[in-house]
C-alpha cells in the first residue's frame, strides 16, 4: 500500500495530474493542487459540509495562505472536478495484491464479484446534472455503483452517477470485464435472460434472485409445461429435503435452461417482503402473496460444484455490500448534501470517494493479519470510524509516503485488533462460515 500511495498520492504525481488537467496552468501563490486535494479530503472528514469560510480558515491556520471566500469559490469549476476525478480514477486503477483469508472458494472461482449501487436525494437545484425521478420527491439524486471481489479484496469499480440511469445498463456495460472461471453475484435490477447468456458466454458463472414476472417451464417430451408458484410451493412442502433444486427453463419467448432452487421463507419474512411491497405498489395481488412466500434462485453451477443450501449462503455474501453502504454513509456523511453549484458537490463526492478507497486498502491488508493472529474478523464500521478519528495523525504521512506512514499503519492494525472486531453475532463471522462449507 506505501508503493501506491507512493505512486499516485506524492506531490509531484498530484502536481503532474493538476497540469494535465488545467486545473494549475502555473504554481500559485495562494493555493496548491496539493493543498487544494488537502483541504477537500480532511475538511469533511472534519466538518459535515465544511463552509467556504471553514476551508480559508483551515488553509490560513495550516499554511498560512490568505485567500477570500470567493477567490475559493471560484477554484471549484469544471478543471478542478476533473482534477479531482482524475486523481480518484489513478488511486482507483492502481491494484496492490492484498492478502486474503484462506478459504477454499479460491479453489472454485478465479473472483468472486459483488455489485450493487446505493442512491442519495441531493438538493433540487442540482436537478440538471443529478437528475432524480420526477413522480418522487427526488427530482435530484446520485447513485453510487461499487463491485468488489471477496476472494482478493480488489475494487473492481466505483463510479458516480447520476439514479436515472439503470443498474441494468451500467451491468450491460461492465460485461466485457467479467473474466473466465469468476463468480457474479448482483441484485435482481441488474439481471435479465440475456445477461446470464452474456456471462455463460464469457465462460463466467452467476447466481441470482429470480423476478417475480419470469415464468417458468418444465420440459417433457420436448413439451413445455409452466410452473407456477402455487405448484412450487406445493412441491417444496412435499419435498423431504424442504427445498426444490432441478434444471427448469425460464423466459416466455427464448426459453432459457437454468438451474433453479427455491425455499419457503419464514412467516415473519413473508409478512415483511409482503409490507415492503405494499409500500411500494399500494395494493398487492394474489401473485404477491404467493411469491412473498419464496426465495427462488437461478443459477448456471452443477450441483455436483455446489449445493442448493450452499449457493443460498454465498448469495448472502451480496447483502455485505448493503452493510458498506450504511458506513459510508454514517460515518462519512456521503448522503448529507446542502445546497452548493454542481463543481463543488462533485469535488466533495470524489475526494469522499478517495477516502473510501484510502480506507479500504487499510483495512484488506489489516484484515488477514488479524485474523491470523486471533481467528476473529474485523468490523468494516469500527474500522472505518477510527480511521476517521484519527485523521489528524495522518495529515501530513498521507502524501509524503514514509516510514513514518507505514509505523501509523501498523499502530491502526494494533487499534483494530482491539477495537474494530467484529462482535460474535449469529450471521457475522461471513468469510469463516463460507471456508468451513467450501472445504
Amino acid at each position: 500500500m506505501i508503493e501506491k500511495i507512493t505512486k499516485v498520492l506524492s506531490e509531484s504525481e498530484i502536481f503532474r495530474i493538476a497540469k494535465e488537467t488545467g486545473f494549475v496552468i502555473r504554481e500559485s501563490k495562494k493555493i496548491t493542487a496539493l493543498g487544494f486535494l488537502k483541504m477537500l479530503l480532511y475538511d469533511q472528514l472534519q466538518y459535515v459540509n465544511p463552509s467556504l469560510q471553514q476551508h480559508a480558515f483551515g488553509i490560513d491556520a495550516t499554511d498560512g495562505i490568505r485567500i477570500s471566500e470567493e477567490g475559493l469559490n471560484k477554484r471549484f469549476k469544471e478543471t478542478a472536478v476533473t482534477f479531482i476525478q482524475k486523481v480518484f480514477e489513478a488511486y482507483l486503477r492502481y491494484n496492490i495484491d492484498h492478502e486474503s483469508i484462506t478459504t477454499g472458494l479460491k479453489n472454485k472461482y478465479t473472483a468472486i464479484r459483488v455489485l450493487d449501487s446505493t442512491e442519495f436525494k441531493l438538493p433540487d437545484s442540482l436537478a440538471d446534472v443529478f437528475p432524480g425521478y420526477s413522480s418522487t420527491s427526488a427530482l435530484s439524486c446520485a447513485a453510487i455503483q461499487f463491485e468488489y471481489d471477496i476472494i482478493s479484496r480488489d475494487v473492481c469499480s466505483l463510479t458516480l452517477g447520476n439514479a436515472k440511469q439503470s443498474d441494468k445498463t451500467y451491468a450491460d456495460e461492465r460485461m466485457d470485464n467479467i473474466n473466465e472461471g469468476e463468480l457474479i453475484i448482483r441484485d435482481l435490477g441488474y439481471y435479465s435472460i440475456d445477461s446470464y447468456e452474456k456471462i455463460e458466454g464469457r465462460k463466467a458463472f452467476y447466481i441470482s434472485r429470480l423476478k417475480s414476472q419470469i415464468k417458468i417451464y418444465e420440459k417433457q417430451d420436448e413439451e413445455y409445461t409452466e410452473l407456477d408458484f402455487k405448484a412450487l410451493i406445493k412441491r417444496i412442502k412435499k419435498s423431504k429435503h424442504t427445498f426444490f433444486d432441478q434444471t427448469v427453463y425460464i423466459g416466455t419467448k427464448d426459453k432459457k435452461e437454468v438451474r433453479l432452487m427455491a425455499w419457503l421463507l419464514e412467516e415473519d419474512a413473508q409478512k415483511n417482503r409482503l409490507a415492503k411491497k405494499k409500500g411500494r405498489k399500494g395494493k398487492i395481488t394474489n401473485n404477491d402473496i404467493l411469491w412473498s412466500m419464496l426465495n427462488v434462485f437461478v443459477t448456471n453451477v452443477s450441483t455436483e460444484e455446489l449445493t442448493a443450501q450452499e449457493a443460498y449462503e454465498l448469495y448472502k455474501i451480496r447483502w455485505q455490500i448493503e452493510l458498506m453502504f450504511k458506513t459510508w454513509k454514517s460515518i462519512l456523511k456521503l448522503d448529507v448534501v446542502r445546497k452548493m453549484k454542481a463543481d463543488r458537490l462533485k469535488c466533495y463526492l470524489y475526494t469522499k470517494l478517495l477516502w473510501i478507497l484510502i480506507c479500504w486498502d487499510i483495512t484488506a491488508i489489516s484484515e488477514p493479519i488479524v485474523w491470523s493472529g486471533n481467528k476473529k474478523l474485523i468490523s468494516l464500521y469500527k474500522c472505518f470510524a477510527l480511521l476517521k478519528n484519527r485523521v489528524t495523525d495522518i495529515k501530513d504521512l498521507l502524501f509524503n509516503a514514509t516510514e513514518s506512514l507505514k509505523g501509523w499503519i501498523i499502530k491502526m492494525l494494533g487499534y483494530f485488533s482491539i477495537y474494530g472486531l467484529k462482535e460474535n453475532k449469529k450471521g457475522e463471522k461471513i468469510l469463516q462460515k463460507y471456508s468451513d462449507m467450501i472445504k
